[in-house]
């Protein structure tokens, strides 16, 4: 979402100086692509860019084809492949191919419309799935559904999503191109990605290793919670990047903080008072990851002491401990670099 409201941000600012502006997004890609689908660039009719579609292979060209659709105001999906001459002519040289959408935003209040409903559903944190359609005289069309239902339509004629298309999504989140069935019995394909708040860590302990695991995750796009009973530990001043701080003991706070399937719980304290109701809040959960901090004698203790509370073996297996990849490290942010990996392998293979 924070990515969305950039993009957004500044094609508004574009528009303020009297630039035109599109919008290309990567719905396809099949072999070595360099980046997955869903990720955007903006570009302006003054040549300036945000954003990427690819590792720099096709940007040069997105910047030349975007020109050429904002003067005619019509979408193009443009196709890339290997380019099979010259490493130095435009393609994928990984040998990968992606399909790109570009969009025109050219100052219009259809354009407007769309970029103020997706830059307040942004700032409001409010999650909805983008379908855009990829076909015919629906190529470059859109429309956004919320908790609500239907919140942005800009077709001119019904359009019906199953249930069953809204629940796959729901429960796999994933961009992808489905197929769209409209009232008129026409089928088109459309590229639908979801915008979500971004994915929560929670960080138990208010240590060197935290200050580090904070500035990282904050850097990879998370929301960062610090959560620590010792209040001269817990300041902004410790932790200028974090979203909430915390000065609580875990059995006081983690209930209203509703831990969810897309959160990640670090639990970095070294301390059995703090360790074990942190660790027994999010065994309670739905949570994505538990992480904790130790040796491996720490970890049978507090498993142990878990065990004692009714914890089931089974149930145990869902803690990583020790924490983190083994990289053989004992500095502080070296730590925190290990956290910070397993943590992105665990959410990229959810």
């Amino acid at each position: 979402m924070k990515t969305l409201m950039k993009l957004i941000e500044t094609i508004q600012q574009w528009h303020a100086e009297g630039k035109g502006a599109a919008l290309a997004t990567l719905v396809r890609s099949s072999g070595s692509s360099p980046l997955p689908v869903g990720e955007m660039m903006a570009v302006s009719s003054a040549f300036d860019m945000l954003g990427a579609v690819s590792r720099g292979c096709v940007e040069s060209a997105i910047l030349e084809i975007a020109q050429t659709v904002m003067q005619k105001d019509q979408a193009m999906l443009q196709h890339f492949g290997v380019s099979d001459q010259s490493a130095w002519e435009v393609g994928l040289t990984c040998g990968g191919e992606i399909d790109v959408l570009i969009e025109p935003y050219c100052k219009t209040q259809s354009t407007d419309g769309f970029l103020d409903f997706a830059l307040l559903k942004c700032q409001r944190e409010e999650p909805f799935f983008l379908f855009q359609f990829l076909e015919g005289k629906f190529l470059g069309k859109k429309i956004a559904v919320d908790a609500q239902g239907f919140s942005y339509n800009d077709l001119s004629q019904k359009i019906t999503l199953s249930f069953s298309i809204l629940h796959e999504f729901t429960e796999h989140p994933l961009p992808r191109i489905v197929e769209i069935p409209l009232a008129a019995g026409e089928i088109i394909p459309a590229f639908v990605n979801s915008f979500v708040p971004p994915e929560r860590l929670i960080i138990v302990g208010a240590g060197e290793i935290a200050i580090y695991l904070t500035s990282m995750a904050k850097m990879l796009g998370f929301s960062v919670v610090i959560v620590d009973p010792r209040s001269m530990f817990a300041t902004t001043t410790r932790f200028p990047q974090a979203d909430q701080i915390l000065a609580k003991w875990p059995q006081d706070c983690m209930d209203e903080l509703h831990l969810k399937k897309q959160d990640f719980l670090a639990v970095l304290s070294h301390d059995e008072k703090i360790d074990v109701p942190a660790l027994h809040a999010g065994l309670q959960s739905k949570v994505g990851y538990i992480g904790l901090l130790g040796s491996l004698k720490t970890r049978q203790d507090r498993m142990s002491t878990l065990m004692e509370m009714d914890w089931q073996p089974a149930d145990l297996e869902r803690i990583h401990a020790p924490i983190g990849i083994d990289i053989a490290s004992k500095r502080a942010q070296e730590i925190a670099l290990s956290v910070i990996a397993e943590i992105i392998k665990v959410k990229n293979r959810s």
